[in-house]
């Protein structure tokens, strides 16, 4: 082949369109051409749909992988997804034919929480002389689980005691004295007659087991104010044990022995305001966020099922306890709160669990 006629093929070679090959569009264009074939497809199969059956399966597939392949190389597509599935607030929808089968209509996340839980402290500030706890240990009702140095409020109630028996010691000597001052009475006024006595004398006697009758009232007044006084002293003693208000285990201790423990603020920092955080085991539920556009897909008692993450392959029956009426507007949801309907060690607080909610009976 001659020379002159290199021009002429070179004239008739198309031209390489680098951009073609280097968009990033092409996944989008394989799925244009695979779905206009399936489409073909299905109009000159229409009379024997079982031939097509396994086709159209293919094409299904083949869509999905272009649709994943055009994401992946398409930075606009993959952000969107992105968006749609943060927007979604941990729930998402279950429609696969499995999941129908089995009842689900929703899934979320969330976390194990305690309906009662208290961290124990103190109404008096004092420093920690016997701890009797440890984490993870089960603790029954009013079990003593510290003691607080509490000489100081013993000193004041032996005081408030004796003040009380000096008082009760003080009326009985005025019921005496009145007892005596009555008789002394009753005989000036059997001599007044006879004109032994004055009405001077009378009048003194009267006036003496009146004065008696108002000190012994003014007394057991007194004696009342010291039995409270005693009764708080007593109280304020009790509060330097520092007992269990429920049955349940210590998950945290929060003080140790030597260390100061007050129910008010820390301040500082060197004052522990508390002794330990008890959680009642059998008030354990579930708490999720369920998206604002899916809260209508559940309702209190609908049945559902619950996976720790710890446990995948155990299956937990619960139901819907209850809808708390508030809406979160910065995550636009809703938190739903699960009764577990089986009690094991295994389930612990803030563990995190996956529920999928079934369809009402």
């Amino acid at each position: 082949m001659s020379e002159n006629s290199n021009p002429k093929i070179a004239q008739l070679s198309l031209p390489r369109d680098d951009g073609f090959h280097r968009s990033t569009n092409k996944p989008l264009l394989v799925l244009v051409i695979v779905m206009g074939l399936g489409f073909g497809s299905y109009l000159y199969y229409d009379k024997n749909r079982q031939q097509v059956a396994p086709m159209a399966v293919l094409l299904q597939q083949g869509a999905v992988n272009a649709g994943v392949t055009a994401r992946q190389s398409n930075p606009v597509a993959q952000t969107g997804y992105a968006a749609l599935t943060a927007a979604q607030g941990g729930s998402g929808l279950t429609d696969s034919a499995e999941d129908k089968q089995k009842g689900k209509v929703l899934d979320a996340s969330g976390h194990i929480i305690a309906r009662r839980v208290a961290t124990i402290s103190s109404l008096v500030t004092s420093k920690v002389e016997t701890l009797l706890i440890e984490e993870g240990q089960l603790v029954e009702a009013n079990d003593v689980l510290a003691q607080l140095d509490g000489r100081q409020a013993k000193y004041h109630l032996a005081g408030t005691e004796a003040e009380l028996q000096a008082g009760n010691a003080s009326l009985g000597e005025l019921y005496s004295r009145l007892t005596l001052a009555e008789i002394q009475l009753k005989r000036i006024e059997s001599l007044l007659g006879n004109n032994v006595v004055t009405q001077e004398e009378l009048d003194t006697t009267r006036l003496l087991v009146t004065q008696l009758n108002a000190q012994i009232d003014y007394r057991k007044a007194l004696n009342q104010k010291a039995v409270q006084q005693v009764k708080l002293a007593s109280y304020s003693v009790d509060q330097h044990i520092i007992r269990a208000p429920f049955s349940g285990m210590v998950i945290q201790k929060n003080a140790q022995v030597g260390e100061l423990i007050s129910g008010g603020m820390s301040g500082g920092g060197s004052i522990r305001t508390g002794i330990a955080t008890i959680v009642d085991m059998s008030s354990l539920e579930i708490e999720v966020d369920v998206a604002e556009s899916f809260i209508n897909r559940i309702s209190p008692g609908q049945p559902a099922v619950a996976h720790l993450d710890a446990y995948p392959d155990w299956t937990i029956k619960s139901e819907v306890l209850t809808i708390i009426p508030t809406a979160n507007r910065q995550k636009a949801t809703i938190k739903v709160r699960v009764k577990l309907l089986e009690t094991d060690a295994r389930i612990l607080p803030d563990m995190a669990v996956k529920v999928s909610f079934l369809a009402a009976k």
